[in-house]
């Protein structure tokens, strides 16, 4: 029995401290961007670089500034602190209104505010959708820095049909709109969509996601507001089969949307929580934690005077009130930017950053922070 312990203990403690999880040699930045202290009236935004050397902070370096002030004209600006921000090839960062910035060139590579839509290569694909503009995909070349919209009207780059919400009357509807032909009523009755009774603005917005170039998936939301039904449509038929059922939904200040977790599950987050969706098996599923990736989980749900519990490898390392989607996770290290709770408002508070070699928490002391970006190599 004493011998299958030791073994337990000594497992363990290779998989905590494998290179799948902690490399001690290998340094790494923890990029952060933040409001010039006066911001309020030049909307400057700064990305900061903090390097960690052989698991260790080891001090942070201004990369560059970006200007938020939007262009009248032409419609340019870059900012961190709208949507999620990601990191390509461990060289761009592309944030959430689709700016592009070259952190090894230190430089915006591009300022338009446009959809991102997916990498290939050395090309980022965007989307545009502007009642002035119109609606169309762009391409922006990473290795010479051209942005051109696609010229193939026929292009997709991702799956689907142009389909969308009319808000306009009390039951939405959903339209299908061909190429080259008249809208067709798709979806007569889309529901009434969600409670906006918690929200500062009263807009509700009834989100899809497409499964492929035939079906996609939507909520529809009853007349009192609190159950909504996950239908899949046919947009060739326009057949729906309903998938499953989630009930006493409370009323929150975010719109529901649909997104895939690290496990590539098909996740709709609404206002009672994370629901996995099952399409093949017709069944949804409430998730109470959420794989953050790296080993690293987080609670769902926001407890009362705690915040969430975050784990590593199932061992509880902290808790924290947060936006699970802007924590960031490398190879034994966590990112998350805190926030204080009270009388139900948010006020952003720093970045507190755990590691599992010191098995502790640091707060990285920022002071006006903007957004999270990622982490890099090197």
């Amino acid at each position: 029995m004493a011998s299958r312990i030791a073994l337990f203990a000594l497992l363990s403690t290779a998989l905590f401290f494998s290179p799948a999880f902690f490399n001690p040699g290998k340094n790494h930045s923890l990029l952060i961007a933040e409001f010039d202290p006066k911001a309020g009236s030049n909307q400057i935004q700064h990305l900061f670089a903090y390097r960690f050397q052989d698991g260790k902070f080891s001090g942070k370096e201004k990369l560059l500034s970006v200007s938020g002030m939007k262009d009248p004209q032409k419609g340019t600006y870059v900012r961190f602190d709208l949507g999620n921000c990601r990191i390509y090839k461990n060289r761009y960062v592309i944030t959430g209104i689709g700016n592009v910035i070259d952190v090894l060139e230190k430089k915006v590579i591009l300022d338009q505010r446009d959809k991102f839509i997916k990498a290939h290569g050395d090309s980022l694909i965007f989307y545009t959708n502007d009642i002035f503009k119109g609606k169309y995909y762009s391409v922006l070349k990473l290795k010479t820095g051209e942005y051109a919209p696609v010229q193939d009207l026929l292009f997709k780059a991702i799956p689907g049909k142009d389909i969308e919400v009319d808000y306009s009357t009390r039951q939405f509807k959903i339209y299908l709109y061909p190429q080259g032909a008249s809208k067709v009523l798709l979806v007569p009755d889309a529901g009434y969509g969600e409670d906006p009774s918690a929200r500062k603005e009263k807009s509700v917005q009834t989100p899809f996601v497409w499964l492929d170039n035939t079906y996609f998936v939507f909520p529809h939301y009853s007349q009192s507001r609190d159950f909504c039904t996950l239908y899949k449509v046919n947009a060739e038929t326009k057949a729906q089969e309903k998938i499953g059922e989630i009930d006493n939904i409370p009323s929150v200040a975010f719109n529901s949307f649909f997104m895939y977790d690290s496990k590539e599950n098909l996740v709709y987050v609404c206002g009672k929580g994370n629901f996995i969706v099952d399409w093949k098996k017709k069944k949804v599923n409430q998730a109470f934690t959420e794989d953050l990736g790296q080993g690293f989980q987080g609670d769902v749900e926001e407890k009362p005077g705690q915040g969430r519990t975050f784990r590593f490898l199932d061992a509880e390392i902290g808790k924290y009130f947060c936006d699970l989607r802007k924590c960031k996770t490398y190879p034994g290290f966590i990112a998350v930017p805190y926030d204080m709770v009270m009388s139900g408002e948010r006020y952003p508070q720093g970045v507190m950053v755990w590691d599992a070699l010191s098995k502790k928490w640091r707060d990285m002391n920022v002071m006006d922070l903007a957004a999270v970006v990622g982490w890099i190599d090197g």
